[in-house]
């Protein structure tokens, strides 16, 4: 966990990264000539004595990094096959060399989650670049010849005048995805670098990585993600410093603690009798610290786990990623089991016509997901991602990876930089991914068992709590103490935004 900041044509570096000093307490830095300031703060985990790592420098070339490249060790013997040296022991140092080796063909070798910028001062070019998930967060400012960026958007108006702005994906999906509640601010999407060149005061952004189904042998599937998962656990426990799990008792974090043995635990009350006074008093604060509202009534929950996780580590290994990429949501089942009838029973379309208010799958996933009244606009961002699969599981998880999942690294990532903390997400492990989106849609969702595939790893590993425990969330019962019915989050998330937008007056 660290935190990163440049200016082109403009000052105040500083301003930035002390704005994000939270997440990176332990070391910073400053690179500066009359073309752009970079910075970076450090939290040490990986290599917890070599100087000059923020920024590190070699050459002409400048790197700001946050994040962890797991297979660093790997890939540091590759480089050292083609006459590589090293003077330290960081991951730091091995993601410039796989630059200076390969380029942008680095991306498909690295195993990690990043957001990182490359200042070659020689050929005056910035490159920028972000993890295929968007584990960790980059956000610019870009508006004539000034360009901005940050790992936190709060970072921005120390040394901006930013004007707010509506958004309309904001309100329908209740977070912010590439654009965001400021103008002139986005994000550098996930699986992207942007290339700025500063010589023209122009930028390309460019996708570096997208989804192609893969071969699997279904008779060994599930020994293959067993393999997957376990050794992807193994390159994520790899620390300097203590490290924990946060654990629900439920098959996704059960799992991950029986492929490696977690003396430290961390478990979420909802029930805690102080919560609801702790919530309305601490809400400005965590609000700045998520830097947007999300819709979540889960972040408050991540909040509360990174407070007690930190008073005995630096890493936490958590969840995140198994409901998208194995259905496991419970909105997926009306849409999946209407799927499975109409595949069971092809000639009785006409009868389920009738039933179906909506026209197709895309339709009713829009239907189930759309937070306001605008289901034509969530329509139409859903609509690529049922084009691309046969069947409308994999479309509904591939659609929340990208559209959602996004949401939940936000928050994992700034409730944990809050104290100082890093997260890591065994199963957001690139080789998972595209395991999980090449699986026939019987292996995510038979009858109503969700995350089929999963639970019978699980089983082999007698997980039997686990797989009787219905699901539920990381949710706070603001709904509750509001006096609010169900689950409906109007009322929640106009209590946000109020709160966000009185922030920054």
């Amino acid at each position: 966990m660290c935190s990163i900041g440049g200016i082109i044509n403009g000052t105040g570096i500083e301003k930035i990264i002390d704005a994000q000093k939270h997440r990176a307490p332990d070391e910073s830095g400053f690179y500066k000539d009359k073309h752009i300031e970079l910075g970076m703060g450090r939290l040490k985990i990986i290599d917890l004595s070599s100087p000059g790592l923020a920024p590190y420098q070699e050459d002409d070339l400048v790197l700001c990094y946050n994040g962890e490249i797991y297979n660093y060790i790997e890939l540091k013997k590759e480089l050292a096959q083609y006459g590589w040296q090293f003077r330290t022991v960081s991951d730091t140092e091995v993601l410039l060399k796989c630059w200076r080796q390969w380029g942008v063909r680095m991306f498909d070798k690295l195993n990690g989650m990043f957001a990182f910028a490359i200042y070659d001062s020689k050929k005056k070019q910035l490159l920028l670049a972000r993890d295929i998930v968007g584990e960790k967060p980059l956000y610019y400012y870009h508006q004539g010849p000034k360009f901005v960026f940050a790992s936190e958007a709060k970072a921005l108006p120390t040394v901006l005048k930013l004007e707010k702005q509506e958004n309309d994906f904001f309100e329908a999906f209740q977070h912010c995805l590439v654009t965001t509640l400021w103008q002139d601010v986005y994000e550098v999407p996930p699986a992207h670098y942007l290339l700025f060149d500063l010589a023209r005061g122009t930028k390309k952004i460019v996708e570096y990585w997208q989804f192609k189904p893969r071969a699997i042998n279904l008779k060994t599937a599930e020994e293959e993600l067993e393999h997957l998962l376990a050794n992807s656990v193994k390159l994520r426990v790899r620390s300097d410093v203590p490290l924990a799990l946060y654990f629900s008792g439920g098959v996704d974090s059960s799992l991950i603690a029986a492929l490696h043995d977690f003396p430290r635990r961390h478990y979420f009350d909802h029930m805690e009798p102080s919560l609801e006074k702790e919530f309305f008093a601490q809400i400005p604060k965590v609000l700045w610290h998520l830097d947007f509202p999300v819709g979540s009534f889960g972040f408050f929950g991540m909040w509360k786990l990174a407070e007690a996780a930190t008073k005995q580590v630096k890493v936490i290994i958590s969840g995140e990623g198994a409901d998208e990429l194995f259905g496991g949501y419970v909105r997926y089942l009306p849409v999946a089991r209407e799927y499975e009838m109409r595949r069971e029973y092809p000639s009785y379309g006409y009868l389920f016509d009738k039933h179906s208010a909506a026209k197709d799958y895309c339709e009713a996933f829009a239907r189930l997901t759309c937070r306001n009244e605008n289901v034509e606009l969530v329509r139409e961002k859903l609509a690529p991602f049922f084009e691309m699969f046969p069947d409308p599981v994999n479309a509904m998880g591939f659609a929340d990876f990208k559209l959602i999942l996004p949401s939940l690294m936000q928050m994992g990532d700034r409730m944990a930089g809050a104290f100082g903390l890093e997260n890591r997400c065994p199963f957001l492990d690139r080789r998972i991914i595209e395991f999980a989106f090449s699986l026939p849609p019987e292996h995510k969702i038979d009858n109503l068992k969700q995350k089929a595939i999963l639970r019978r790893v699980a089983a082999k590993y007698n997980l039997t709590d686990a797989l009787n425990m219905e699901k539920r969330g990381m949710a706070v019962p603001y709904n509750q103490w509001k006096t609010q019915s169900g689950w409906d989050r109007s009322h929640y998330f106009n209590f946000l935004k109020d709160t966000w937008h009185q922030i920054y007056q």
